[in-house]
């Protein structure tokens, strides 16, 4: 099993809306074969950080919370950089790992699969992001 230091939720902010309190949720190793990142929770809901697509989450994430201190001014655009790095990444390593999108059977599929930069990615990378992330957020439990 692949880890990273980040094992705890981390309070994100609140949410302008309607004052719930946001948490983003570990990253974890799912099914032998992938990470599952970028959970948010609130009491009784959740819902995933790469719902803002491909807008500038840095905007979006201001406009909809009132941020944990920890995640404001240059360390907000850090988290940015490293969260869609995150995802990019986790996309590149499924692709390689499956040899392909995964929309049907890749006619290119042994050229496309390299198993060393999947464990690379999987083992390395992705979890130095994390830790990274990690690092930038204040521990706090769920009321």
């Amino acid at each position: 099993m692949y880890s990273t230091k980040w094992t705890e939720i981390h309070y994100l902010g609140k949410r302008k809306k309607d004052g719930k309190l946001i948490y983003i949720a570990a990253p974890t190793w799912d099914c032998d074969w992938y990470w599952s990142f970028g959970y948010l929770r609130a009491k009784g809901e959740h819902y995933h950080l790469s719902n803002y697509g491909n807008i500038n989450w840095q905007e979006a994430l201001e406009r909809d919370y009132t941020l944990n201190v920890k995640l404001r001014g240059d360390n907000l655009w850090k988290f940015y950089e490293l969260a869609k790095t995150a995802y990019g990444l986790k996309e590149v390593a499924e692709i390689l790992g499956r040899g392909g999108s995964h929309v049907t059977v890749n006619p290119l599929a042994e050229v496309i699969k390299n198993k060393a930069e999947v464990d690379r990615i999987n083992q390395i990378v992705l979890p130095q992001i994390f830790d990274a992330i990690n690092e930038m957020f204040e521990v706090r439990k769920t009321p």
